[in-house]
């Protein structure tokens, strides 16, 4: 009676630690595959941008920033580098600094810093101003432009 209990004892213990260890080693191959995707996401944003910065042009480019980022993730521009933090990792790339640069915060006031969140539309825009290129970038503040579109649907309503 008292082997039958020992080995099921010990059937119990080893099954115990087959369990744990094939927890950790899933929880590891999702971790990593979480890694990959934050560096996959953060790999096309800089894309983006280095396509319209070297395209040397005009251009206006909308992020909506869920495509891209994990709603823990933020998204940090400024000091001439952009840097992706996502939980107890980051990813880091530096701006070119051929044309002037200017951040602008929600509100419009111009910062040294931006963050941008997974629920934010980052907007890149390019344009001459005094005979050099621009580049402004800024966190559109969809509440307005939500608000502005009702109005005007409601108001060409009233005029057909």
């Amino acid at each position: 009676m008292l082997e039958l209990i020992l080995s099921k004892t010990i059937l119990i213990v080893f099954s115990l630690a087959v369990l744990i260890v094939s927890g950790s080693m899933i929880s590891s191959f999702y971790s990593e595959q979480e890694r990959d995707e934050t560096r996959i996401a953060f790999q096309r944003i800089v894309s983006v941008v280095d396509q319209g910065i070297a395209s040397g042009t005009e251009f206006l480019i909308r992020l909506e920033m869920s495509d891209y980022l994990d709603t823990e993730s933020v998204l940090q521009i400024g000091n001439g580098s952009m840097i992706l933090f996502h939980r107890d990792q980051s990813y880091s790339t530096s701006l070119p600094d051929n044309d002037r640069l200017v951040l602008l915060d929600v509100g419009g006031s111009e910062r040294t810093t931006i963050e941008v969140g997974h629920d934010d539309v980052l907007v890149i825009e390019r344009t001459w101003t005094d005979d050099a290129l621009q580049t402004s970038i800024y966190i559109e503040n969809v509440d307005a432009t939500f608000s502005t579109a009702l109005m005007n649907r409601s108001t060409s309503s009233k005029v057909l």
